[in-house]
């Protein structure tokens, strides 16, 4: 018969079952998982992340990257307000879903592509269906993708523009996009690097992914591999880029 009091010996039995539950839940547990993980799936416990020829990481497949470069608009910014991300899409390449920022200076928010893919700030802006600011830039957003993707021989209207092209992912960090989006800036990347559209579609259809499981989401195209795989391929020094709208309304 033990000598200790009930109250102590109901706290010792807790502390047993704390430190056995520490080390199956808080030890054992994630140990096996992470061996399954390396044994099993060991490139995407790893991140999934890309290498280059030289074994170097240049990207993962999970994480959009930005093709952008700085606009003038972020140029006046900076100095007015210490504003960043204004940028203007590079003609070459795929962009991925946009992204709509504050600008503390005009205190709403702005299209800036500079911002997309921020992984330290990962986030949407929540502006809901009602929001005359989101209305502004989605049709900001529309006349902006539409002049983008139109080239000689192939013209997008506005009203044809993919919604997923002027609407932003809940992340900010999404690299897919529909392949609707990807075909209608398929002209756009063949006239900037001097090969067929078939060429480029060829590149789309080899980073879509299908349905997982067959019945889940949707088919996406993968930006982040795409635009390796074209640079990969075809090569390209165009540096030119497109002047993007703002769709700031003050």
């Amino acid at each position: 018969m033990s000598r200790l009091p009930g109250p102590v010996l109901r706290h010792l039995a807790a502390v047993r079952a704390m430190l056995v539950f520490t080390v199956i839940c808080g030890i054992a547990y994630p140990l096996v998982m992470t061996g399954i993980g390396q044994a099993a799936f060991k490139t995407q416990a790893d991140g999934s992340l890309i290498t280059n020829s030289k074994g170097q990481v240049i990207g993962s497949k999970l994480l959009c990257q930005t093709f952008v470069a700085p606009s003038a608009a972020d140029n006046a910014l900076n100095k007015k307000d210490d504003v960043t991300g204004y940028a203007d899409p590079i003609n070459k390449y795929f962009q991925p879903r946009p992204t709509f920022s504050s600008d503390s200076s005009l205190g709403e928010y702005t299209i800036q592509l500079g911002n997309g893919c921020n992984y330290a700030a990962s986030g949407s802006n929540n502006l809901g269906a009602n929001s005359a600011n989101l209305a502004t830039l989605i049709g900001a957003m529309r006349t902006n993708m539409a002049a983008f993707d139109s080239v000689n021989g192939y013209t997008v209207a506005p009203s044809q523009i993919a919604t997923d092209a002027v609407t932003e992912s809940g992340s900010d960090e999404e690299p897919y996009i529909t392949p609707q989006n990807a075909d209608q800036q398929a002209a756009r990347i063949a006239a900037t690097r001097g090969i067929s559209v078939t060429d480029v579609q060829a590149l789309i259809s080899a980073n879509t992914s299908g349905r997982p499981i067959g019945i889940l989401g949707e088919p996406a195209v993968n930006t982040t591999t795409l635009n390796i795989a074209l640079d990969q391929k075809y090569p390209s020094s165009d540096t030119s880029t497109t002047e993007f709208a703002t769709g700031a309304t003050s």
